[in-house]
């Protein structure tokens, strides 16, 4: 596909050298990490046999590149096949910019991957510069992804002085083992966790995310990002684990992923947790959680108006809220395209988003 001065087409291995180099305009702080990165990301992925991505060319050099990393999801226990695309890890050379490159790699994928099995786009690290454009494309949003978060306020400040200076009132140190029927690793458990799942009732006629075993495997692979993994065991089965993920030496810790087989597990892991003072901030995704999830988040202090929401709202965050959106995949799209097994994609109620694999996780 010719646009203006530029060739837009599929990735092919031939360019990971260049969109390799072409990521420290993305990402600086992880220039050296971006050939592991991307292929973890892109290639290993169990779901795909070959990366889904978009270059774009100008005189043959790579000067943009969208990529599209694939994820499986389920409709409470009814389909396990739905297959989807999130883009990813957008970058265009500075040189390059302001002259439509996005709209048009975005527009050759809906062309390319119209007669593939994915199904739907869903943007889950979208921030709100390249928002605007999905939004002038067609893509509605869904939902804002906000966070909850859990602290005290000397933990607050731990991690303030942390972050800017180096150093704090104490320092944080995870021990790793068996403490009573709670085990803390830095390893994943695959099929220990899949099993958890597998015991779980799916949410009735929710578009959830499909983990098992493989996807346990790939999933915590990220090499930017550090997992602790907190598992409740039963007779030294798991029945519930609680995956923990930070970032840069940050001593605030994201919940990743959650799960448990019989109520109370995933609170008394996040108990044990709190108590143990591992982390100076614990964040959540706030994204249609269950009833139960949310209850059992309240009754921890988790709070989205805590004295670090306040702070939030007049300057930058770690945490920011960003958009989610969605989009049939398809180069011209109908009202029946917006419906997956009779579910309407473009409302945020018919979805439960956790455990999702995005640029920030």
């Amino acid at each position: 596909m010719h646009y203006k001065k530029y060739e837009i087409i599929p990735y092919s291995s031939e360019f990971f050298t260049e969109v390799v180099d072409l990521q420290k305009y993305l990402w600086p702080n992880y220039e050296s990490s971006a050939r592991r990165y991307l292929k973890w990301k892109f290639e290993d992925n169990p779901l795909t046999k070959k990366p889904f991505a978009i270059v774009a060319l100008y005189k043959n050099k790579v000067v943009g590149f969208k990529g599209f990393f694939a994820t499986r999801w389920r409709i409470g226990n009814k389909n396990d096949k739905i297959l989807m695309l999130s883009p990813a890890d957008i970058c265009v050379h500075p040189d390059h910019r302001k002259k439509g490159l996005f709209t048009a790699m975005t527009m050759l994928a809906a062309e390319e991957y119209e007669k593939t099995p994915y199904k739907t786009f869903i943007g889950l690290s979208i921030n709100t510069s390249s928002g605007a454009g999905y939004k002038k494309m067609g893509w509605p949003k869904i939902a804002d992804r906000t966070s909850l978060r859990q602290h005290n306020l000397i933990g607050l400040i731990n991690w303030f002085l942390i972050s800017k200076t180096g150093r704090g009132f104490y320092k944080h140190q995870i021990s790793y083992g068996k403490f009573g029927n709670i085990e803390i690793s830095n390893k994943p458990r695959p099929e220990g966790m899949a099993a958890v799942i597998v015991k779980q009732k799916p949410p009735d006629n929710k578009i959830a995310l499909f983990k098992d075993t493989s996807f346990f495997k790939w999933r915590f692979q990220n090499i930017r990002r550090s997992y602790t993994f907190y598992y409740h065991l039963n007779n030294e089965i798991i029945d519930g684990y609680v995956v923990i993920e930070t970032a840069d030496k940050s001593t605030s810790g994201h919940i990743v992923d959650y799960a448990e087989t019989e109520n109370g597990v995933i609170y008394e892991l996040l108990r044990y947790v709190i108590a143990k003072k591992h982390f100076d901030i614990l964040s959540v995704w706030n994204i249609n959680l269950r009833k139960d999830i949310y209850r059992t988040l309240t009754n921890l202090n988790f709070s989205k108006n805590n004295l670090l929401g306040k702070i939030e709202k007049k300057f930058p965050s770690e945490f920011p809220m960003l958009p989610v959106f969605v989009r049939p995949i398809k180069k011209t799209v109908k009202e029946e395209d917006w419906f997956i097994e009779g579910v309407d994609i473009r409302n945020i109620n018919n979805w439960k988003i956790n455990g999702i694999c995005s640029d920030n996780t």
